[in-house]
């Protein structure tokens, strides 16, 4: 509690938590964080609180809680958070995402410390390797915990499951060989998102996730490169499939045309009679193939465009009669 009073009485920044206030007497210690009206992460994408997160709503959450990190890991007096993960990412009523539980927090390495000697704390499934096996805290710990989020929120799926089989009960070690294979990745995409995302944004989003969850802390970005590379996938939504859209279409034609369609049409129905008729008379017959070019331009039919297609098509019926 100390921890979190101290860095949130100190840091402010529109992706960390503001504290309201704090109470102390005897053995009882409360916290008072700003209101958050839709909690945790956690609830929204594994308990699907109220609905499924949509494709716009969790990029925008993901680069949200990536400038909450970049500003503590930039500060004067730089910031190890040491406990990212889903549960204490909140969001208030826009969504926006908000940094909460500095309870775990440390001060970064000064001078020409590289790393801050530790203790090992934080939650099984999103600690740096490198950081469990030697209590070497850096800021490179807080890239690897991101992505860890990052492959929850692509994925619907949590850091650590025991409930699913043993070679997917790590998510780390079942995902990340699937990241950088479009195929792949396709196939432990969150089946609750129903295909309705961004392919190209959600293999831009993979990548950053592959590079932060890099064995070697050498190799994973800063987190300010992570937003930079998160950023303009926001603006990646004209490729967002929405499902198929049916158009009728009705070709208009004059008297004219019309007429000379019909005798086409009573032309080629007199051709099939007499194809039915000498294969009916002699059984060994093969029949033709029909002829071709018959002109059929005021037969109703059928297409499955995109929406966007959809409304250039219906722009460009309307343009003469708005011209006119």
């Amino acid at each position: 509690m100390q921890a979190e009073v101290i860095f949130l009485g100190q840091l402010r920044h529109p992706n960390l938590v503001k504290l309201v206030g704090y109470c102390c007497e005897d053995e009882n210690r409360l916290l008072v964080y700003e209101y958050m009206e839709h909690g945790s992460l956690e609830n929204h994408l594994f308990k699907q609180i109220p609905a499924v997160l949509p494709w716009s709503t969790r990029l925008n959450i993901a680069v949200g809680a990536a400038k909450g990190l970049a500003f503590l890991h930039d500060a004067e007096k730089p910031v190890i958070y040491r406990d990212f993960k889903a549960s204490n990412i909140l969001l208030d009523s826009d969504y926006k995402a908000k940094l909460s539980d500095f309870g775990l927090a440390k001060d970064g390495p000064e001078g020409d410390d590289t790393h801050v000697s530790t203790r090992v704390m934080g939650t099984h499934g999103y600690a740096a390797p490198e950081y469990i096996m030697t209590g070497h805290l850096t800021a490179k710990s807080d890239v690897y915990s991101f992505g860890v989020v990052l492959l929850e929120i692509l994925t619907g799926r949590r850091a650590v499951d025991k409930t699913r089989p043993n070679r997917e009960q790590s998510l780390v070690e079942y995902a990340r060989p699937a990241l950088r294979d479009p195929l792949r990745l396709a196939r432990i995409m969150d089946p609750a998102l129903d295909g309705r995302y961004s392919p190209a944004a959600a293999r831009e989003a993979a990548a950053v996730a592959y590079r932060c969850l890099s064995g070697s802390p050498k190799n994973r970005p800063d987190m300010s490169a992570v937003v930079d590379a998160l950023q303009p996938l926001l603006a990646a939504v004209d490729d967002v499939p929405v499902g198929p859209v049916v158009l009728f279409v009705a070709p208009d034609v004059d008297e004219e045309e019309d007429e000379k369609v019909k005798v086409q049409r009573r032309s080629r129905k007199d051709e099939q009679h007499r194809r039915r008729s000498r294969l009916r008379t002699s059984p060994k017959g093969s029949p033709r193939k029909p002829a071709a070019g018959i002109a059929c331009r005021n037969e109703e039919f059928w297409l499955t465009v995109t929406v966007s297609e959809a409304r250039h098509a219906i722009f460009d019926r309307l343009a003469p009669a708005t011209a006119d």
